[in-house]
C-alpha cells in the first residue's frame, strides 16, 4: 500500500497566507469602488446641464431681467461712449451690459453677488474675445466703489436708485449715467431716446450727466447768489441792493447756465468758484 507523505504548514506560514489573501481581497474591492465612482461621476457630469440664468430668477436685492441688447446699444450711444471711457455695472447678470461695451473697445467692471453669473459672464466675455476688457467682481451693488468709472449701465427699481443716490452723486462731475427703463425718483433725465428692434417692453433709455454740486450761497460781483439743486436743476435767488430776482438754470457737468430777470449767465464751475459770461461780459462767483 502506497503511503502519501503526510504535509504540515506552520502556523506562522499559515498566518501569513491569509494575511496576503486578505490584501488581495482588499485591493480588489478598491479597484473596483475607484472604478465604480468614476463611473457614477461620469454620468453625473453628463447629466448635469450648463447654468442658464432665467429672467426673473431671484437674486441677493432683486430678481433678474436683462436688459436687451439693442437697448444696451443706445444707452451707451447716448452716453457717447469711447475706449476712455470706463464703464461699470451694479448687479450685472449675465454680464450683457459689460461685454457689450467691450465689444466698442471700452473697459468695464460688473459688480455681482451670483458666483454662477460670474461664472457665466466670464464664459460669454471669452466667447466674444473681449475678456482682456470685461471684467467681473462678486461683490455688493451697494457697497461698490465708483471712482473709477465715468460710465454707469444700469437697470434697476426706483427704491434701489433712490438707495444709489448719493454714490451717484459723488462722481465726478460730467461723468454719465445710462439707465433702462427706470429713473431715480425726482431726477429728470438730460436725454430720453428709444431703442428699435428685438428690445420687447424695454426699449427706453435715459442718459443723466452728473452735475457739479453748487446748492448753497456765493458772491457774485456785489450780489448774493443763494442756489437750490435738484440734481442738474436749479433754483434760487439774486440778490442786488436788497432786490431779490428769482432765478433758474441747469448744469451739464461743470457747465452751468441760468437766468435771472433779462440776463442769461453762461459758465464753468470748478470747485467754489465758477465764472462765465452774462450778456457779453465776464462774471464770477466764489461760494461761502
Amino acid at each position: 500500500k502506497a503511503v502519501r507523505p503526510f504535509v504540515t504548514t506552520s502556523p506562522g506560514r499559515r498566518c501569513l497566507i491569509n494575511v496576503r489573501r486578505v490584501v488581495e481581497f482588499a485591493i480588489a474591492l478598491s479597484v473596483v469602488a475607484l472604478a465604480f465612482n468614476a463611473s457614477a461621476q461620469e454620468s453625473a457630469n453628463a447629466s448635469k446641464k450648463p447654468f442658464e440664468p432665467v429672467p426673473g430668477m431671484p437674486g441677493k436685492d432683486s430678481v433678474w431681467v436683462p436688459t436687451p441688447i439693442p437697448t444696451l446699444e443706445k444707452m451707451y450711444d447716448l452716453a457717447k461712449l469711447t475706449p476712455k471711457d470706463f464703464v461699470m455695472d451694479l448687479g450685472s447678470g449675465d454680464g450683457r451690459a459689460i461685454i457689450v461695451a467691450a465689444k466698442r473697445g471700452t473697459p468695464g467692471l460688473g459688480i455681482e453677488w451670483n458666483q454662477e453669473l460670474i461664472d457665466l459672464s466670464n464664459k460669454l466675455a471669452a466667447a466674444a474675445g473681449v475678456s482682456h476688457l470685461a471684467k467681473f467682481q462678486r461683490g455688493d451693488m451697494f457697497a461698490a466703489d465708483l471712482s473709477k468709472a465715468t460710465v454707469l449701465g444700469l437697470f434697476m427699481l426706483p427704491d434701489q436708485l433712490k438707495k444709489l443716490t448719493p454714490k451717484f452723486l459723488a462722481m465726478r462731475p460730467g461723468s454719465r449715467i445710462t439707465m433702462n427703463g427706470f429713473t431715480p425718483p425726482g431726477w429728470t433725465p438730460d436725454v430720453t431716446d428709444k431703442a428699435t428692434g428685438d428690445c420687447g417692453t424695454w426699449c427706453t433709455a435715459h442718459l443723466f450727466i452728473v452735475p457739479a454740486p453748487v446748492a448753497g450761497t456765493w458772491r457774485l460781483g456785489q450780489a448774493g447768489l443763494a442756489l437750490k439743486q435738484s440734481f442738474q436743476m436749479l433754483t434760487g435767488t439774486l440778490t442786488t441792493g436788497g432786490k431779490s430776482t428769482p432765478i433758474t438754470g441747469k448744469l451739464n457737468g461743470e457747465e452751468i447756465t441760468f437766468t435771472a430777470g433779462d440776463a442769461q449767465y453762461t459758465g464753468r464751475v470748478a470747485g467754489n468758484t465758477m465764472s462765465g459770461q452774462v450778456n457779453g461780459k465776464p462774471w464770477s462767483a466764489t461760494k461761502k
